[in-house]
């Protein structure tokens, strides 16, 4: 905030130094013009040489009233005009016009930005989850309500917002009405529930996945309207217990999830209404031979979960196939699943 505030105040004195010094050169080509009948261009030229302390010769010798009209001038306008000069080097010299800039083009960015995922908290948690979304190259924006975190991901490329993401004008800044799923990563789980209550209100559809500290607040943040909780404490514990007992899977697992992995992907695929899939079994499809696609789940539009489906199953629409494949097979099933052919 301290940081925001300093900039605000910057790029207030420029601006009024800037006005400020227009008025005293609109006010001295006018004053000249009115009182010693100059025309525009040497009004202007006098104004500026007598406020500038240059030293050139006068257009032509004033009147009385002229240069009572030029002492008032160089005593009330010379300390304004090099005031000024003196803020407009230290803005441009000390960055802070290229911090303005940058604000600016993150809201341009920001407006734009469609079927992105807002990720709010950029700690440990919050960071990993950012640079997963981009190595996938999926948009993304980062909320947090301390600068030091915003500033953080914005040295990194991302789009990055200051403010409490528990405030409903910040998730619209943040483009939610234009978003595709919320991620709560926020410092503590009372703020993660406060941050779903508002998502959750805000946009009944949104996907949203949040972290838990501790059990006793899975409960609440389902309540509150996320559809995913992760508990970081048990994931963890899963997750070293599997790597003592089946190492080479979790590590197979690992090649899998890891989005630098260009060979070999896991990915899921929704069944839309035009989709040529819709009312052929897996055997007719036949997704391994066709497309060396290897079908790992399939749920069904109510959501029970077939994680080895028979052959002669169905695929419906509004259902979702899990498959393994590599980059480009993968990319053939996500435009049959859209109803390409």
């Amino acid at each position: 905030m301290i940081k925001d505030n300093q900039q605000f105040s910057a790029l207030r004195r420029f601006s009024i130094s800037i006005v400020s010094v227009a008025l005293l050169i609109l006010s001295g080509t006018i004053g000249y013009m009115y009182i010693e009948r100059m025309s525009l261009l040497n009004a202007v030229y006098m104004t500026v040489i007598t406020v500038a302390t240059v030293g050139f010769s006068e257009v032509h010798p004033l009147s009385d009233a002229g240069k009572i009209f030029t002492i008032t001038l160089i005593i009330g306008g010379t300390g304004l005009f090099f005031f000024t000069l003196t803020n407009v080097a230290v803005f441009l010299l000390s960055g802070e016009w290229r911090e303005h800039w940058e604000q600016q083009r993150n809201e341009r960015m920001l407006r734009k930005l469609k079927d992105h995922f807002i990720v709010c908290g950029y700690g440990r948690l919050g960071g990993n989850v950012a640079e997963e979304l981009k190595a996938k190259g999926i948009p993304f924006v980062v909320v947090d309500n301390t600068i030091e975190p915003v500033l953080r991901a914005r040295d990194n490329g991302d789009l990055a917002i200051k403010g409490n993401a528990a405030d409903e004008s910040v998730l619209v800044d943040a483009g939610l009405d234009r978003a595709k799923g919320l991620i709560a990563a926020a410092g503590n789980d009372a703020e993660n529930v406060f941050i779903v209550l508002t998502a959750r209100n805000l946009k009944p559809d949104l996907h949203i996945v949040a972290k838990a500290d501790c059990e006793e607040s899975e409960s609440k943040l389902l309540r509150a309207g996320a559809e995913k909780v992760v508990l970081l404490y048990r994931s963890a514990g899963k997750r070293m217990a599997n790597l003592l007992i089946e190492p080479e899977l979790e590590e197979y697992l690992d090649e899998l999830s890891d989005a630098s992995n260009l060979n070999l992907r896991i990915a899921q695929f929704l069944i839309s209404d035009t989709s040529t899939l819709v009312g052929k079994s897996f055997q007719e499809v036949d997704l391994y031979n066709n497309h060396r696609i290897n079908v790992v789940g399939y749920k069904l539009p109510g959501g029970e979960l077939h994680t080895t489906p028979r052959p002669a199953e169905i695929i419906q629409k509004n259902g979702t196939i899990i498959a393994i494949g590599k980059g480009g097979d993968l990319e053939i099933l996500n435009h049959l699943a859209q109803g390409g052919n």
